[in-house]
């Protein structure tokens, strides 16, 4: 049976769900065809979504407002389209549709996450006591009242509360960290990525046409999207978000048999890294480079130099008790796993850091490694050697709308498309010296 078809002709909200969930945007688009298919709000929020994931934002808004002409009470298609403004860096248009999502539907947790990037939520006034409310209703999911607690610690950290935020916090990662399975726990690294060395690069013969991949990783929260950013203001390159090409081009490989596979490949002058980032939905952009920011892409990195040393790559990292605290206070909707308890984002971070030594001793590419703390404190000398690294002369300056300094930074969230690289979270976890140190302590053992 065609999903497509199906969820198209009689309105199946599960198949269209679904064709989201796997990210089939294609098909999802499809699916909601307005000559096809009945234009109902659920019909325009998901072929909005379709067009998101395709990255066409404007045909998304779009798609959206006309939803709302039809339909003006349709919280979900005021809080998409907030969601969507938030991401743009349109603040006026983002608060508009955020808080009439709010007062249709003010229990919706996505609204308050969003509305929290732009304006404050007073820790004990009707909003907070909404969300309280959430987080003690039992018969919710696990994840639904992890939600709720994760925005809680956050009103009470930006109230000054740290010691009641922090418990939320722990209690939202618990409840979070206690569903997952043991294995998904931990940050691992297979050892075979270390014994990828010089003359394991030197000793591949290649015969292939450039990836047009520019490689930006690390962990979550270390500035990647910042980079990204700062990379996307020269026309020659696209910023094509966590796209998680390395990945999806090794995903059918086993782990033992990637080094033999990529050489035969190299040999047969095929890859399948290029294969992958045809598949992106900015492949015909014209854009030189083609930012893929994914921290999945980090452990994989070895492998696609197997092919490509010609590839830019940026290794993103931060001082450890920051990160570690950014990644604590962070509900991520799917994996990081590691995240959720402060002995293992702990490990990770070490793993991570001792992987970024590894590939920045190792790698064939011409390659940059950012800290955060670099980029923040010097914006314009990181801009200045990120385009050095690609052989190409920064580009003038965007004109930033005054706007970009209202809006609201806080560790767990990565800044608004409007917000300037700014130095105000540093040495933020200096705040939660006590409740951290078992994350310190666990960094500290897996460093050594």
């Amino acid at each position: 049976m065609d999903v497509a078809k199906t969820a198209g002709g009689n309105g199946d909200t599960r198949a269209l769900r679904a064709l989201l969930a796997a990210r089939d945007f294609p098909a999802l688009l499809r699916a909601t065809d307005p000559t096809t298919a009945n234009a109902s709000a659920e019909h325009w929020l998901y072929r909005g979504k379709a067009l998101e994931g395709l990255l066409q934002p404007d045909a998304a808004a779009t798609c959206y407002r006309e939803g709302l002409a039809q339909g003006p009470e349709d919280a979900p298609l005021h809080l998409a389209l907030g969601q969507l403004a938030l991401q743009q860096g349109d603040r006026p248009g983002a608060l508009e549709a955020l808080e009439r999502a709010r007062d249709l539907n003010p229990d919706n947790l996505d609204c308050y996450a969003a509305l929290l990037h732009l304006v404050p939520l007073a820790p004990d006034g009707p909003e907070a006591a909404r969300i309280l409310a959430r987080a003690l209703d039992h018969r919710r999911s696990d994840a639904a009242r992890a939600r709720a607690l994760f925005l809680l610690g956050q009103l009470q950290v930006e109230a000054g509360r740290d010691r009641t935020g922090f418990v939320h916090y722990a209690a939202g990662n618990r409840l979070t960290g206690d569903s997952l399975e043991a294995r998904k726990r931990e940050y691992r690294l297979g050892e075979r990525l270390f014994r990828l060395d010089r003359r394991t690069f030197a000793a591949v013969a290649r015969s292939l046409p450039p990836c047009k991949a520019l490689v930006v990783t690390g962990l979550p929260r270390s500035g990647k999207s910042l980079v990204e950013s700062l990379l996307a203001e020269h026309p020659a390159i696209a910023a094509g978000g966590e796209f998680a090409g390395l990945r999806r081009a090794i995903a059918d490989i086993p782990g033992k048999e990637l080094p033999r596979r990529l050489s035969e490949a190299a040999a047969s002058s095929r890859s399948p890294f290029i294969e992958a980032y045809r598949e992106h939905p900015l492949a015909d952009a014209g854009s030189r480079w083609l930012v893929d920011s994914s921290p999945a892409n980090l452990p994989r990195i070895g492998y696609f130099a197997l092919l490509h040393p010609e590839a830019p790559i940026v290794l993103c990292r931060r001082r450890a008790r920051d990160l570690g605290l950014a990644l604590f206070f962070k509900k991520f909707r799917s994996g990081h796993g590691y995240s959720y308890a402060l002995e293992t984002a702990g490990r990770a971070i070490a793993s991570a850091e001792r992987l970024i030594d590894h590939w920045q001793a190792v790698l064939p590419n011409p390659l940059l490694v950012v800290d955060y703390e670099e980029l923040v404190t010097d914006p314009e000398g990181t801009r200045a050697r990120l385009f050095a690294l690609l052989g190409l002369a920064p580009p003038p300056r965007p004109l930033r709308s005054g706007e970009a300094e209202d809006w609201r930074l806080f560790p767990s969230k990565s800044p608004g498309a409007a917000c300037a690289p700014r130095p105000s979270l540093l040495g933020f976890a200096d705040r939660f010296e006590e409740e951290l140190a078992p994350l310190v302590k666990a960094y500290e053992a897996a460093s050594t």
